[in-house]
């Protein structure tokens, strides 16, 4: 093997490794993209999760109201027809 052909392998291999090195910073920014998205899902689902049985709570809270205006209507209906 020539000085020349060894020359030509080393600079390769060198080229190899900063190829090497810029795709192990690509993949570090991804994981850390792909890690930021995930905690924001995580974030999003749980306050979405907490709207939800907010909605919940509203609505039940909305039908026990209506039911009691219901039986407060029929009430004063009843009083004022004479009960018929």
């Amino acid at each position: 093997m020539s000085a020349d052909e060894v020359g030509d392998i080393r600079d390769k291999l060198a080229s190899n490794g900063e190829r090497l090195a810029r795709i192990e910073e690509r993949l570090a920014t991804l994981s850390g993209m792909v890690e930021k998205s995930l905690s924001s899902f995580g974030d999003l689902a749980n306050r979405v999760t907490a709207l939800e049985h907010l909605r919940t709570r509203i609505l039940v809270l909305a039908g026990l109201i209506g039911a009691g205006f219901s039986l407060a209507w029929d009430f004063i209906r009843e009083r004022l027809t004479g009960g018929t």
